[in-house]
């Protein structure tokens, strides 16, 4: 009888150490997959940030190289049309630069900066005088592009156009100018 009762006390000791385990292991869980919580949301926006990055770059990518449909369709996936490279380059500077005159009045509708400037303080108007594209400066204008802003040295769109040899752009500039 006396070994009954020890093994019965024995049995009885494993399974309340069992039970009170299985409780600590259950409330463990329990706080374990809580904390998971804030960090899956954490992860899901650090890859809802790179996403934006990527679209962001490939903007700048296709602006550049005046891909008007891929300009339009990363624009409705709600990219920055004013983001910027390392450099300071804009999509509208890009676009303005190699004479993507779609790109430019897209990306002008879609709300980009027509004033904004790249690290040497260059304009896309300056650009686009300097280049002689007459179509992309008449819209600049028309969005709100400063005639008068100067580049770190001084310079003017109308000087950058008069520079280029650029005359029709000149005149477009000095009539803008003489209003």
């Amino acid at each position: 009888m006396n070994i009954f009762l020890r093994s019965s006390n024995f049995l009885l000791a494993c399974s309340l150490v069992l039970s009170f385990s299985n409780n600590v292991y259950a409330n463990n869980l329990s706080q374990s997959t809580e904390s998971i919580k804030p960090i899956n949301s954490q992860i899901k926006q650090i890859n809802q940030e790179k996403t934006k990055q990527n679209l962001n770059a490939q903007l700048l990518i296709a602006a550049q190289n005046g891909n008007i449909k891929e300009v339009r369709s990363l624009i409705s996936q709600a990219t920055d049309v004013n983001v910027r490279d390392e450099y300071g380059w804009t999509p509208l500077l890009w676009a303005a630069m190699n004479g993507h005159t779609d790109v430019v009045r897209v990306l002008l509708v879609s709300g980009a900066n027509p004033n904004t400037r790249n690290k040497y303080g260059w304009t896309p108007l300056m650009w686009a005088a300097g280049q002689g594209y007459g179509e992309i400066v008449r819209s600049l204008i028309a969005s709100g592009a400063r005639l008068n802003a100067q580049d770190r040295n001084g310079w003017t769109a109308i000087m950058w156009a008069w520079d280029g040899n650029h005359q029709e752009t000149v005149a477009i500039l000095r009539s803008v100018a003489n209003n």
